[in-house]
């Protein structure tokens, strides 16, 4: 019979010498001749615990001599601590209560503790009233260190991954939290100084865009190495989520040790990184809060640092900047306006300004821009520049694009009844607006709720957005296209656009973007570029329109090169309706030729 390796093996075992032992075997020689060098426990006992017989393993556990004569109770077989484990004695816990496995830990003599595993089985033997109670017994030592060495090494494992960032292997935010409490502590007792550097990284979403998230979570593993290289062992660095990393430092002594680790990282991060052939390089904008000089507490060196960090970004990125209480001053204004905007568009409180856009061939108007206007009842008209700006960091561009979209289509239907037509209404569009699911829906209701004809509707668009996922861009302006919508790419020249998405793209103007306008007739280079995309939209059978015309020099340089239409502060700026109808009053959308083109205006 082999010897018992495992719970099969073990089992089976017993159940075999139950097997014979019911049979009516003699159990004194069966076990005696069978277990003899075995290293197996194995005994059979009667029901009231005198012991029959005992394999010499046993025996050699129990410390009693190799006799079989010497052995009486059970209790000579197992250590007293058996007894004590069971409310009744052994043989009567087994019989009754039917416990029939255990494990037994003996301590040898080398001074090893050793675990075997203890199975009972109670035999009524062929021919006989009487029960036998026969256990059997397995060292199961080595399994047993191996499941605990296992179950360690998995709450070790789950121990550290509930502290790590998994991607990064840097502390996570709650072991961030727990080292900056013990931080602060000690700080408060020492009366020292700590740092704490909020890191963000500039415009990493686009590596995640064009080369895909793979290359972006390589790309992070790589900067959380480049700051655990470039840090003291005792500082903390950890990753708070996405892009966003958190930097502590210990007994400052002086400002100027932070700026020289605030540049050290910045030059670190900076250095171009080889991603699919590509070199990618990516800066960062850290922000920096003091304790105590900034919060006693985490939450407010947090805050006031992710203040500072938005300010580095505001000024241009790849820089420090340290909190300063302006900032927070600056940070409830911009919440309360965030407040204020998103009341004005539930209450349809903003209104809509018009610009003309010139058709340069026969000096008429061939359409307007719609523009939104915020007159806000407290601080008075309120720069596009700034709230603008705010909707699209808080997502209000998604509502306010939606509002001006219907409005802008609602106002030029009813011109339309009113037998005045402007040619077309276009409106511009974020990014985000651009980016929602169903987009295309969306526009197709508006006309429907509206009654506006699609061909009215132009929709603008700017390049870099295009861009952004060229293939899905493609998708959706096919869809607007096959409703009736005129389409323009805006502030063309500065998203560097792919040819081969931009033939694919079923739009039907392009639109200078007003940084090449501003200088075209004094700078080779913006003239240059300019006329190129005229020709560009020409070959391509696409109009041709350009922005921020404000002299009439630049007006003429424009009618030279045979551009289709033109729109800036030279022939009209944006007006509110009243104004814009007094241009059709007594044909007041005539024209005059003089260095240029030029709307006369009502109040000229």
């Amino acid at each position: 019979m082999p010897v018992a390796k495992s719970d099969k093996q073990a089992e089976k075992l017993i159940r075999d010498v139950g097997h014979f032992l019911a049979l009516g075997v003699d159990p004194a020689k069966y076990i005696a001749d069978l277990f003899d060098v075995l290293p197996v426990l194995v005994s059979v006992m009667d029901e009231q615990g005198k012991v029959i017989v005992a394999s010499p393993q046993h025996l050699r556990l129990s410390g009693v001599p190799s006799s079989l004569k010497s052995i009486n109770t059970v209790a000579e077989l197992f250590p007293a601590y058996v007894a004590e484990r069971f409310d009744l004695p052994l043989p009567q816990a087994i019989i009754k209560r039917s416990i029939d496995r255990w494990d037994l830990s003996v301590q040898h003599k080398d001074g090893e503790v050793y675990v075997y595993d203890i199975m009972h089985r109670v035999v009524e033997q062929k021919g006989s009233d009487k029960k036998l109670i026969l256990t059997v017994g397995v060292d199961v030592t080595s399994r047993r260190r191996a499941d605990e060495q296992a179950i360690n090494e998995h709450k070790s494992q789950l121990s550290y991954m509930s502290f790590h960032d998994p991607l990064t292997g840097l502390a996570n935010r709650s072991l961030f939290y727990d080292r900056m409490h013990k931080s602060l502590s000690r700080a408060k007792r020492s009366k020292s100084n700590i740092a704490l550097m909020l890191i963000d990284l500039d415009r990493f979403k686009n590596i995640n865009d064009s080369l895909g998230h793979d290359a972006g979570d390589f790309f992070l593993k790589h900067i959380a190495q480049r700051l655990a290289d470039n840090l003291r062992d005792t500082d903390t660095v950890a990753r708070l989520g996405g892009d966003e990393f958190v930097v502590v430092l210990e007994n400052i002594v002086q400002a100027q040790d932070i700026e020289n680790i605030a540049s050290k990282l910045l030059d670190s991060l900076a250095a171009p990184l080889e991603i699919q052939n590509h070199e990618i390089a990516c800066t960062a904008s850290i922000g920096v809060s003091l304790f105590p000089k900034d919060g006693d507490s985490i939450d407010q060196l947090l805050k006031h640092a992710d203040l500072a960090m938005l300010r580095a970004k505001t000024l241009g990125n790849n820089r420090a900047q340290f909190y300063a209480k302006a900032m927070t001053d600056n940070a409830v204004n911009y919440l309360l306006l965030e407040n204020d905007l998103r009341k004005a568009i539930e209450a349809d409180d903003l209104t809509l300004h018009y610009q003309p856009q010139v058709n340069l061939r026969t000096g008429k108007i061939s359409g307007v821009e719609a523009l939104v206007r915020w007159q806000h009842k407290d601080r008075g008209m309120i720069s596009p520049g700034e709230f603008i700006p705010l909707a699209e960091e808080t997502g209000l561009i998604e509502p306010l694009g939606a509002w001006v979209l219907h409005h802008a289509c609602e106002r030029f239907q009813a011109w339309l009844i009113q037998g005045i037509n402007f040619g077309r209404i276009a409106v511009n569009l974020s990014p985000r607006q651009f980016r929602q699911d169903n987009f295309e829906r969306s526009v197709v209701h508006t006309l429907f709720e509206t009654r506006l004809p699609p061909e009215y509707l132009e929709l603008e668009i700017t390049e870099s957005s295009a861009m952004e996922n060229a293939a899905e861009t493609v998708e959706v302006l096919n869809c607007l296209a096959e409703a009736g919508l005129s389409l323009a790419i805006d502030d063309f020249g500065t998203g560097y656009s792919s040819l081969a998405y931009l033939k694919r793209f079923p739009i039907n103007k392009l639109k200078i973007d007003r940084s090449f306008i501003n200088d075209i007739d004094s700078n080779d280079a913006d003239a240059a570029i300019a006329k190129s995309i005229i020709d560009l939209a020409h070959n391509m059978s696409l109009r041709v329109v350009a922005e921020g015309v404000e002299r009439s020099s630049q007006s003429r340089w424009l009618i030279d090169r045979s551009c289709d239409e033109v729109q800036g502060f030279y022939y009209a700026r944006p007006m509110p309706e009243e104004d814009l109808m007094a241009l059709i009053e007594d044909d007041k959308r005539a024209i005059k030729r003089d260095s240029g083109i030029r709307l006369l205006l009502s109040q000229q």
